[in-house]
């Protein structure tokens, strides 16, 4: 078991992209968005983004023509 267990972690990213609402509620009305290693918990990036752009974005997409990391290219 334990050897099924090590090649299914082994499998699986370290990387973890997350958006959210911010745990401090220190920026209201808007996202977090964390990209961050899951086994050094090194933050590559941590970002507050408006809601309201991340609603249009989540709506609009690659339908209307907006190419993806549009939102965080500003930030970078």
């Amino acid at each position: 078991m334990d050897k099924a267990q090590k090649q299914l972690s082994a499998q699986e990213s370290s990387v973890a992209l997350t958006a959210g609402l911010d745990p401090g509620g220190d920026h209201p009305g808007q996202v977090l968005v964390e990209l961050k290693d899951n086994v050094t918990q090194q933050v590559f990036f941590h970002y507050y983004l408006p809601a309201e752009q991340v609603a249009k974005a989540a709506t609009q997409g690659t339908a209307q023509g907006v190419p993806p990391g549009t939102l965080l290219k500003g930030k970078a």
